[in-house]
């Protein structure tokens, strides 16, 4: 059985963070050991003002110098939601110390051109740093753009789209998939660069949006990735997952702070 590192956010209600990507990655057989970086009463859309609680980076270290004595070896490392330069820093010191294993990284910080609140320039220029670390880096187009350093546009083209890519792996990123590189009102479109070659995936849009999606995603395609799969067939399942988990939710009519309903969906991944 493969084992998985995961570095996320630990959201209690509302399925998002590990929440999502643990019952996901279990699902199809990976064993995952999680070191939450963030602790939330519920994600933060709909549910109001939430309980939070930041885990100190020195549990993060803690925690592996601990797995290090007792012999405990990771397949892959998967880092999600940090919530602070601090804490991004201290997670790029400690994969500076893990080399030989695969990093998928999520760099969760902003959408639709914008920053979430609570971060800014200098977060990302920490998340930069730590892309360095990255096998595959998986920013949504916003955080793409941000990362590259290229201006956000929603009617961005290819070329654009892959220029930002190009240039995700000049900051020593391996394979780059970003996620909505450009969706139009009928298609949804996935962006791969992978050994000099760039791939687009598009599928129809379900009509429905909901929180939690992007770690649906980050759960599949760790598992398929894990065990061997090129990033291309990686990116199709968990995207496939997704649409089936927004399908199933728009059809339910539930409200949309609680998130999706994969549990129920889960057999189509084994």
């Amino acid at each position: 059985m493969k084992r998985l590192l995961l570095i996320h956010d630990l959201c209690s209600a509302g399925k998002a963070g590990m929440m999502n990507m643990i019952p996901i990655l279990n699902g199809m057989g990976v064993e995952v050991c999680p070191i939450p970086t963030m602790l939330l009463s519920t994600h933060t859309g709909g549910y109001g003002k939430p309980a939070v609680l930041a885990v100190p980076g020195t549990y993060v270290e803690d925690c592996l110098r601990h797995y290090e004595r007792e012999g405990i070896r990771f397949d892959a490392v998967f880092i999600g939601y940090l919530g602070s330069a601090a804490m991004a820093e201290k997670v790029f010191e400690l994969l500076e110390k893990m080399q030989g294993i695969p990093v998928i990284f999520d760099p969760i910080m902003g959408d639709h051109g914008k920053y979430y609140s609570n971060f800014d320039d200098s977060y990302c220029s920490a998340l930069r740093r730590l892309a360095s670390c990255a096998d595959v880096l998986l920013p949504n187009m916003t955080e793409a753009s941000f990362l590259s350093g290229k201006p956000y546009r929603d009617e961005a083209d290819d070329n654009e789209v892959l220029d930002m890519a190009k240039h995700l792996t000049t900051l020593g990123a391996g394979t780059v998939v970003i996620t909505s590189a450009v969706s139009g009102k009928e298609k949804i479109r996935t962006a791969i660069w992978e050994k000099g070659i760039f791939e687009i995936q598009e599928r129809e849009k379900v009509p429905y949006m909901s929180h939690g999606t992007g770690d649906l995603f980050d759960g599949v395609f760790a598992g398929v990735y894990i065990n061997g799969a090129k990033c291309g067939e990686c990116v199709k399942k968990a995207s496939d997952f997704v649409a089936d988990c927004l399908q199933m939710k728009a059809e339910e009519g539930t409200p949309e702070r609680d998130g999706l309903p994969f549990e129920t969906l889960l057999r189509r991944l084994v």
